[in-house]
């Protein structure tokens, strides 16, 4: 259902999309299809239209708990879209929590609210709720046998936002699951989000290098685990060692397009990484043979001079291997106006061209 509604959605077809989500039986399940397509389209008579719908949803639940939880959505589909009016319905949904008797159901709400300010990036907040929930749980009146399981349930869904949480944040979510599955007596799940956790700690003070050292180490999974956790900085350098890896062991398509992702994101978002690491995965680059890589390398560097020394080499190579407008084009590109000329020289002959 939801691939035909963005479907419809990708070729214009609001009001065919919106007559999809509106057929789709069960209520929530039809309030997350209203979410997507309000965070879809832009215009703003289209934004009410939905925004209505959903709110009839809301009012058709009888119950606190479902209440709460479709208020939550409505809440981290208005912030995501950029619409402050998103606090106001996590505000609603704190009141209808409030309202709530039953302990588990009130504990259920909590996780419910903590889980969708996550998904809107609300971290602070969706931690403290989600150690509300877990607090309000412990203190339950109701057989173990209940709060066992409700727990359970709670460390899967701080899990799961854990798992979508890719910044330094998500170590304390997987710190709180694993306490919780101690509490319940599932130890190995819990030494495994602990590990988690650690890792996390590890990307934090080492950077890129935890990455290069789990790739010496042929740990490809911890090495692609720790990048989404580093510094924007760190994180394209992350990726280019990666890619370098890859390369190395055969899989050029897969190294190719993480070239090309490191690239994008630095240049899209302005990312400035140590030109003197970059550097090194330039010439590592060059080593072994990928040629254009290292230019997308060099193109990454600030520093005119570290640049301009990069552009050297690869000038040279192309010239050392019989290619000499592309040596000549690369050459033209350096910015140290001696460099160039030096480079220039010994393209045409006039030095030695394997000299470097």
């Amino acid at each position: 259902m939801m691939e035909d509604i963005s479907d419809l959605l990708q070729r214009g077809n609001f009001s065919s999309a919106l007559e999809l989500a509106l057929r789709i039986e069960d209520p929530f399940s039809r309030l997350e299809a209203l979410s997507y397509i309000y965070q879809y389209v832009e215009e703003s008579e289209y934004r009410e239209a939905v925004l209505g719908r959903m709110l009839e949803i809301v009012d058709s639940f009888e119950g606190l708990l479902e209440k709460a939880r479709a208020l939550a959505l409505i809440g981290y589909t208005l912030t995501v879209t950029g619409d402050k009016k998103g606090e106001y319905f996590f505000k609603k949904v704190h009141q209808a929590i409030k309202a709530i008797d039953y302990s588990l159901w009130k504990a259920e709400g909590y996780g419910y609210l903590a889980y969708y300010m996550a998904l809107a990036g609300k971290y602070d907040d969706a931690f403290y709720y989600y150690n509300i929930a877990y607090e309000t749980a412990q203190k339950s009146p109701e057989p173990y046998s209940k709060v066992l399981s409700f727990l359970y349930r709670l460390a899967q869904q701080i899990l799961e936002s854990a798992e979508k949480i890719h910044s330094p944040e998500a170590k304390e979510f997987y710190e709180l699951a694993a306490e919780i599955y101690e509490d319940i007596k599932r130890h190995l799940s819990a030494q495994e989000l602990k590990k988690k956790a650690s890792l996390i700690e590890m990307a934090l003070e080492k950077g890129s290098r935890l990455v290069s050292e789990f790739l010496e180490r042929r740990d490809v999974d911890n090495a692609v685990f720790v990048i989404k956790y580093l510094p924007d900085e760190e994180k394209v350098l992350a990726l280019l060692e990666i890619a370098y890896w890859l390369f190395l062991h055969d899989k050029k398509g897969l190294a190719k397009s993480i070239v090309e992702d490191a690239f994008r994101m630095a240049t899209e978002r302005k990312i400035k990484p140590n030109d003197e690491k970059l550097e090194e995965i330039a010439l590592k680059f060059l080593k072994i043979g990928r040629i254009e890589e290292a230019l997308t390398v060099g193109a990454i560097i600030s520093d005119d001079r570290i640049a301009s020394r990069v552009f050297e080499k690869i000038a040279l190579t192309y010239a050392k291997r019989g290619e000499k407008l592309k040596a000549i084009t690369v050459a033209e590109a350096i910015s140290d106006e001696n460099i160039k000329r030096d480079v220039l020289k010994a393209i045409e002959g006039e030095e030695n061209v394997g000299h470097e």
